[in-house]
């Protein structure tokens, strides 16, 4: 067996279709969305159509330079496969870094996920007024 070769994860993959891609959604998400903020990230979760748990991410460039920005991406990826089982099903979830999360490591995404799913099973959904 290649050393290359990848591993079935218990959770799955993050699919194509688990991403938000076009810019007329994460807007529509900003708007019915009220952000869930933690020292590091924000949080924004809306219900979507269908049963399929969805992530968007940004990560601006004053978190530092493209491997960095990349890393951070990979590890909020991570760390929303891992715990989208959590959120309740049919969520739209875009998490947006802030310069502070330069330098996190998986265990801190983690946390941050897991505080934001808690906070989902708790309260739900909360919409701004708009």
């Amino acid at each position: 067996m290649a050393s290359h070769a990848r591993v079935a994860s218990p959770t799955g993959p993050f699919r194509r279709d688990d991403k938000v891609r076009k810019r007329p959604e994460y807007l529509s998400i900003y708007k019915r969305a009220a952000p869930m903020y933690t020292a590091r990230l924000v949080f924004y979760a809306c219900p979507g159509a269908g049963s399929r748990r969805r992530l968007g991410c940004t990560v601006p460039k004053v978190v530092g330079d493209a491997v960095e920005l990349n890393r951070l991406k990979r590890l909020i990826r991570e760390a929303f496969r891992r715990t989208r089982e959590r959120l309740p099903e049919g969520c739209v979830l875009v998490v947006n870094a802030k310069r502070s999360a330069a330098g996190m490591t998986l265990e801190d995404v983690l946390m941050h996920f897991l505080d934001v799913a808690g906070r989902l099973d708790r309260e739900g959904f909360r919409t701004c007024g708009t």
